[in-house]
């Protein structure tokens, strides 16, 4: 027993009754205006008014830690917990004490599993912890997404809104591909001049984004215009999530700008190169007769299963009926940055039988 109560009841008696109580899992989310009083607990003056001893258990109102007695502790962004809490909890935690402003020592009894998360010092919205409290822990680090393909499973299984306009994998590939582009120097050279990386919640926002722009707009599915025309979408999910060196010659929404283009770019050339070498010839060729005048996605008319090379592509890339005019706009597009068999203009796609 460890409250007062319970002690006294265990020296007045020979006997009492043991009740069990699952295992506790307790959550502290890292705040930087948190108490002593929420992390530790403190004396309720209410219950005192009302006649309450001072050893009364009810008197004492225990902490979000102290209720992690013989259960889990878990630490959400510890770095954000004010550096003077940092040092009672390291206090607490190795020697089973604090120590109180006025220098008194309070022993207290606690046995928890203490675990703890932070993001890593080079993403934006990071905390120092303190290196005391640091060398009582094991330290395991996690890192971003190892690849593409996980980057999207944890930003579709986060996603706020879970429904509205279908998000194509292609889309889903730019937008993460772009949070990717923003860690790593080494692929894209832009991002040498980001100091504070993005995590995997920029993936998350830019998803949420496009979907709410997209069903706005009424599409079925997300299509390019749904980016913005300056790439609003981009610059909305990641401006608050990195910061770069210096800005003094490019600023931040001119580099998001670049990694929407790099993104795009590289998510074109994966869809050109898997076009049929075969069909290429019969495909360009039906799309020379759609494409004779410029043509709107989604205002066209097209009868896709006319064409079969055409149609034997988009049932490729689409997973739905409905995706089927964003797979003819992402074919089209990616014809166009990597051939000039296609030219957009304004937004049209037109034939212009010119290769590059």
């Amino acid at each position: 027993p460890t409250c007062f109560a319970c002690k006294k009841k265990l020296l007045e008696e020979d006997k009492i009754e043991l009740t069990w109580v699952p295992r506790k899992w307790i959550r502290v989310a890292g705040d930087p205006m948190m108490t002593t009083r929420q992390l530790i607990g403190g004396i309720s003056i209410q219950k005192i008014k009302e006649g309450y001893d001072l050893d009364h258990p009810e008197v004492f109102t225990p902490g979000r830690i102290l209720k992690a007695h013989r259960g889990i502790a878990y630490f959400d962004e510890l770095g954000a917990i004010p550096s003077a809490l940092q040092t009672l909890l390291h206090e607490l935690l190795e020697e089973r004490q604090i120590t109180t402003p006025e220098g008194d020592i309070v022993p207290i009894r606690i046995d928890t599993l203490f675990i703890a998360s932070t993001n890593p010092a080079n993403y934006k919205g990071t905390a120092d912890i303190k290196e005391p409290l640091m060398d009582r822990v094991e330290e395991i680090p996690i890192g971003p997404p190892e690849s593409l393909d996980e980057e999207i499973e944890i930003g579709l299984r986060n996603m706020s809104l879970k429904e509205g306009a279908l998000l194509p994998t292609w889309h889903l590939r730019i937008l993460a591909r772009a949070v990717r582009y923003a860690r790593n120097k080494h692929e894209c050279r832009i991002a040498s001049r980001i100091e504070l990386e993005p995590s995997c919640r920029a993936t998350i926002k830019l998803f949420d984004h496009l979907r709410a722009s997209a069903t706005r707009k009424g599409h079925k599915a997300a299509m390019l215009e749904d980016y913005g025309e300056k790439y609003e979408v981009f610059k909305l999910g990641m401006r608050s999530r990195m910061e770069l060196d210096y800005e003094e010659d490019i600023t931040k929404d001119e580099v998001i700008e670049k990694l929407a283009e790099e993104a795009i770019n590289r998510t074109c050339t994966e869809i050109y190169s898997s076009i049929p070498t075969d069909n290429f010839g019969s495909l360009i060729e039906e799309l020379a007769i759609i494409c004779e005048n410029p043509i709107e996605i989604g205002e066209n008319g097209v009868n896709y299963k006319e064409y079969r090379n055409l149609w034997e592509m988009l049932l490729v890339l689409s997973k739905t009926p409905e995706e089927l005019d964003s797979a003819f706009e992402i074919l089209l597009e990616s014809i166009w940055r990597c051939t000039g068999i296609i030219e957009k203009i304004s937004g049209r796609y037109v034939y212009t039988a010119y290769d590059r």
